[in-house]
């Protein structure tokens, strides 16, 4: 059954709550957004059976219930979060692979450039033998950070999915117990019953309160939290690194004060200082000085840019442990990443439209359904809009939704 066949069932069973010019209002926005959001797919299976399943409760005012246009918004931010940290994720993954690529062409042209020139045994070792070293190791090192960042991505999914798993373990744990503590352990002595017999199932009763504490879940969870952590640690470690080699590519003058070293930490030549000795000692390496400086301010953006990413992505992580089922319906949906960043432009034109004319369904309480349906077609195709570049669709979605209203049996 369709979603707008199951609000057509859902309205006509429904006891009158308020009036029905304000129910049918209310009633065609909730059916506009959902006959959008079912046709562009931006909820997933589980969201869409949950819109369908709370669909009932659209006019339970009186009891303090969120409405459905509510509902829908909430969730749709949900996806809008969802779908940022998808694109956030695979726009650092992409910066990152792209930023190794160029780093090691531009290793490589260094070795061939060097090769090429007329370089004295003095010169090499004064500047150019730990020149390409330096080079070299700033390129392995980004080398490895791309790899544990992929490490880290699947340590963090991971995660989310223990988290998932002990949630349900903890909730279903909390059940049971309830269950127990109200039919394990009951003194039958009314029934006849020996009271060896309440012993023994009060003995079975404690027994099962104590195990079933969800321990597996809780230790699986335990497990890859420590992963993610281990894992986080070692990328910190490592743009630790980078940032002490950068320290040693830049001005003595413009550097950061010294922090408590890592005993781990690899201590790397003063390369800037080298290439000012070299440049006194030999004159002519000054017709290079800006191919060579070029280098030390590739080191400098490079550490820059990797540390925003890892930052950026740790926020990114956070929605997908907040939201671990619906990221991995959404993962599994949508490989493509221009499809989630079509889907987030679409849902972030919706939340907008649905917050606006949910707010204008209480303007004028006196205003009939005719003209509230011309109204909202009107705010539908407002120009210059958040929801201008689905308006078009917004329209269709509408004239469905109507269709399926003004058609039903009273």
């Amino acid at each position: 059954m369709g979603i707008v066949s199951q609000l057509r069932t859902s309205y006509q069973v429904r006891p009158d709550t308020k009036p029905a010019t304000s129910k049918h209002k209310e009633m065609l926005v909730v059916m506009t957004g959902l006959v959008y959001i079912e046709q562009n797919a931006l909820l997933s299976g589980a969201q869409l059976d949950d819109a369908k399943r709370s669909v009932r409760a659209l006019f339970m005012r009186a009891s303090g219930e969120e409405t459905m246009l509510r509902k829908l918004v909430e969730i749709l931010r949900i996806n809008k979060d969802l779908h940022h940290a998808f694109s956030a994720i695979a726009k650092i993954s992409a910066r990152v692979g792209t930023s190794v690529g160029v780093i090691s062409k531009k290793v490589n042209y260094l070795k061939q450039y060097v090769s090429r020139l007329s370089i004295t045994p003095e010169e090499g070792d004064a500047f150019f033998g730990p020149f390409i070293t330096f080079t070299q190791d700033f390129q392995n090192n980004i080398i490895s950070f791309n790899r544990h960042m992929e490490a880290y991505l699947a340590c963090k999914e991971a995660e989310a999915k223990r988290t998932h798993e002990h949630r349900i373990a903890q909730e279903a744990s909390v059940r049971l117990k309830e269950r127990l503590s109200g039919k394990l352990g009951r003194s039958s002595k009314s029934k006849g019953v020996k009271d060896t017999t309440d012993e023994i199932e009060a003995n079975i009763k404690q027994e099962l309160l104590e195990t079933f504490d969800y321990a597996e879940s809780h230790t699986n969870l335990a497990d890859a939290q420590r992963a993610s952590r281990l894992k986080a640690n070692d990328i910190t470690e490592l743009l630790e690194g980078l940032r002490g080699m950068c320290q040693m590519a830049k001005n003595p003058e413009m550097r950061e004060a010294e922090r408590v070293v890592s005993l781990n930490a690899r201590p790397y030549q003063d390369i800037f200082k080298l290439f000012v000795v070299a440049l006194r000692k030999y004159p002519r390496l000054g017709k290079i000085q800006d191919f060579v400086l070029d280098y030390f301010k590739l080191y400098q953006r490079a550490f820059g840019m990797f540390s925003l990413d890892f930052t950026n992505f740790n926020k990114a992580a956070e929605t997908l442990a907040a939201n671990p089922e619906e990221y991995f319906d959404a993962k599994r949906d949508d490989e493509d990443i221009r499809i989630k960043m079509e889907k987030l432009r679409k849902i972030e034109g919706m939340i907008p439209f649905l917050e606006s004319a949910g707010s204008c369904l209480h303007e004028d309480a006196t205003e009939s359904y005719p003209n509230f349906s011309k109204r909202l077609s009107g705010i539908i195709g407002l120009v210059s809009s958040e929801w201008d570049h689905i308006g078009e669709e917004l329209l269709l979605a509408k004239v469905a939704a109507e269709a399926d209203l003004s058609t039903r049996l009273s």
